[in-house]
């Protein structure tokens, strides 16, 4: 059934090649800014997150994350104003840096046919992890060096940038089972499909619930 559920729908969260993306660039642009976004053509986020998972019986420096001190799987996800998840890359393995993944994502040249408009080349905004480019910005680094005015700006940023986390924490708050370790066995189960499908369910009982609350207004407003 995950594997059904998966190929039917995999799309949805593998590209950002999606109406509901393309038509509203200019809406995200506009809820960053509203926000506090000191960039005026900001519409997402990208972030990594990393699974923890069994000790693999092979392979395992390639899964072990010295950073995390644990073996893990790592996604890389990108995620709009609304919560909703656009794309989501992955798994690879726990030794990967988040430049890396961006780079073996292959990600860039479907940003450079979505993002770039007539009018507007529209970006991503991400943390220092990855390098200042034309779809995708960060923050001023060095923190020993940076003025007032550069910390006030990571600080704003930051704070916006945290959505990406929010939509990491409701794949594994709605479903648990990806975020249990001893049962996260990378050579006896499927854990892409898993967590891709995890991924999927959460976006849509999130347009269920906004949906819910759309009609709870309208009838209390009419």
């Amino acid at each position: 059934m995950v594997k059904f559920v998966y190929f039917r729908n995999k799309h949805r969260v593998q590209s950002l090649n999606q109406c509901w993306i393309l038509n509203r660039l200019e809406e995200f642009a506009q809820c960053c800014v509203a926000a506090g976004s000191m960039y005026p053509n900001i519409i997402g986020f990208i972030d990594g997150t990393a699974r923890a998972i069994c000790r693999p019986k092979y392979k395992q420096r390639d899964f072990y994350s010295g950073y995390k001190k644990q073996h893990m799987l790592k996604y890389q996800s990108i995620v709009f104003p609304n919560g909703l998840i656009g794309r989501l890359d992955g798994p690879f393995i726990g030794r990967r840096h988040d430049a890396a993944i961006l780079n073996l994502s292959d990600i860039r040249l479907e940003m450079a046919n979505v993002f770039s408009t007539p009018t507007t080349n529209y970006a991503l905004y991400g943390d220092p992890g990855y390098s200042n480019s034309q779809y995708i910005k960060v923050g001023y680094k060095n923190h020993h060096s940076l003025t007032e005015r550069q910390k006030l700006f990571n600080k704003t940023m930051s704070a916006l940038r945290v959505s990406v986390e929010y939509g990491f924490g409701k794949i594994v708050q709605l479903f648990a089972f990806v975020d249990f370790k001893k049962n996260q066995k990378v050579y006896l189960q499927h854990l892409k499909f898993q967590y891709y499908v995890a991924a999927f369910f959460s976006k849509l009982l999130y347009l269920h619930e906004w949906m819910s609350n759309l009609r709870l207004f309208c009838l209390f407003t009419t």
